[in-house]
C-alpha cells in the first residue's frame, strides 16, 4: 500500500526519534540496544526486568521482519557483511558479539543476525506492507502488539495505570520531542478531560499514529496537536 506524504512523515518520525540513535540514516542492531538503554535511563524503575526482556525479544522479531522484507526488495537491501558496506560487529574470532547488561545477563548474537544496516526506505517498505492489511491493533505484527504495553508503562512512571500531565511532559522532555505546548497536547489526548489516558487510550492513539492518513489525536504521541 502506498502511504501518503503525511503517513510517510510519521513513519520517518518514528525512525529518526526512536530508532536511529546514532543518526547515521540507517538502523543497526546497536540502535535497538540503545533504545532499551534510553528507556532504562529515563523510566526510573517503572519497567521490570521481565518488561525489558520482552522488549528485547520484540525488537529482535522486528529486526527479523525488517531484514526479511529488505532482502526481498532489491531497492532496499540489507547489507550484512563488509563487502557490501555493512557495520559488522565481531569478536576476535569473527564469530559473534556478546551483548550484556547487569539486569539481563548475556546474550550472544551472531553476525548473521545482527551485523546489518537497514535504511529508512526499507523501514518504510516494511510499514507499507504491514499497514496494507491492518484494520485494527490486532492486525499489527505480534512484536508490535507486545511493545505497546511496554511503551505505555515507560510513560506511566508511577505505575498507577494512568499517564498524567507531568508524566506526559517528562516523556516529551526525555525523548526530546518538539512539544511547544504540553498541556494543550495532553488536552487532545484526554479530549478535554473526558477520556483517561490509560492503556486503552494509548492503544487507540498508537494505532491512529501508525495508520491515520491525516492529522488526528494520534499526533499527540509525537508531541503534536492535530
Amino acid at each position: 500500500m502506498e502511504l501518503n506524504t503525511f503517513q510517510k512523515q510519521k513513519i520517518k518520525f518514528t525512525f529518526d526519534f526512536f530508532l536511529d540513535y546514532n543518526k547515521d540514516g540507517a538502523i543497526q542492531w546497536d540502535d535497538f540496544q540503545e533504545m532499551i538503554k534510553r528507556y532504562k535511563d529515563v523510566n526510573k524503575g517503572s519497567l521490570s526486568d521481565a518488561d525489558y526482556k520482552l522488549m528485547l525479544a520484540s525488537l529482535e522479531d522486528e529486526w527479523k521482519d525488517l531484514k526479511a522484507l529488505a532482502h526481498a526488495n532489491e531497492d532496499h537491501p540489507v547489507h550484512a557483511n563488509e563487502d557490501h558496506g555493512a557495520r559488522v560487529h565481531a569478536n576476535e574470532d569473527h564469530g559473534a558479539r556478546v551483548y550484556a547488561n547487569e539486569d539481563h545477563g548475556a546474550r550472544v548474537h551472531a553476525n548473521e543476525d545482527h551485523g546489518a544496516s537497514v535504511s529508512f526506505d526499507a523501514y518504510l517498505a516494511m510499514w507499507e506492507k504491514t499497514l496494507a492489511t491492518c484494520k485494527s491493533v490486532s492486525d499489527l505484527p505480534t512484536w508490535c502488539q507486545k511493545m505497546i504495553p511496554i511503551l505505555f508503562k515507560g510513560m506511566d512512571v508511577s505505575g498507577d495505570g494512568i499517564v498524567d500531565l507531568e508524566e506526559f511532559g517528562n516523556y516529551c522532555k526525555n525523548f526530546q520531542l518538539d512539544c511547544e505546548d504540553v498541556p494543550a497536547v495532553y488536552d487532545v489526548i484526554t479530549d478535554g478531560g473526558k477520556v483517561t489516558f490509560d492503556m486503552n487510550r494509548y492503544k487507540e492513539l498508537y494505532f491512529r499514529l501508525l495508520t491515520s492518513p491525516s492529522a488526528d489525536a494520534g499526533n499527540a504521541l509525537m508531541g503534536k496537536k492535530p
